[in-house]
């Protein structure tokens, strides 16, 4: 599935992930807060070399993660900057060990420099449900994924579901 968007094809893969734990620092936010706060936690994030911390860490995996979860409907979301690791793990001092469930991503990739809100948006609002998807909202855990530093190429993986797919709520 392909689409074009700043200047380049995207293409939309569907992938399933086996459960996974990312442990980073994390920041609760808002989108009209996004800009400042992420940016301090990327700030503080390399300027105190936290990245060395987790790169201690058992089971650690190369490139960076930017996992996100709303916290209060679409309204307050947290942003963790980390890196994956093995389950055993205990998060150091001040970070967070989140575990990612099983699930059915769409996933696209993105060429260095392209605006990262833009592809967010783009990716999310329109080329999901153009390619027959629809983001499953229930998982409530979409990433960024950079191989090989946050400033080069980066993946968004979306949890999805087919358009046409029930998804079962959970009894509470």
């Amino acid at each position: 599935m392909k689409s074009y968007i700043g200047g380049w094809d995207m293409e939309i893969h569907i992938k399933e992930r086996d459960t996974f734990y990312i442990c980073g620092y994390c920041v609760e936010t808002t989108l009209a807060q996004n800009d400042d706060d992420v940016s301090a936690l990327y700030d503080d994030f390399f300027d105190n070399q936290k990245d060395a911390i987790l790169m201690k860490l058992n089971d650690c995996k190369k490139g960076y993660y930017g996992l996100i979860w709303n916290t209060k409907d679409h309204e307050r979301y947290c942003y963790l900057l980390g890196v994956e690791v093995g389950q055993e793990n205990t998060a150091p001092e001040n970070a967070v060990l989140k575990k990612v469930s099983s699930t059915k991503y769409a996933v696209a990739s993105f060429p260095q420099g392209e605006d990262i809100i833009k592809a967010w948006t783009e990716f999310f609002y329109k080329e999901i449900p153009k390619a027959g998807f629809r983001v499953n909202d229930e998982d409530n855990a979409y990433f960024e994924f950079y191989h090989d530093g946050v400033q080069g190429e980066f993946e968004l993986w979306v949890p999805v579901v087919k358009a046409d797919a029930v998804i079962k709520t959970k009894a509470i």
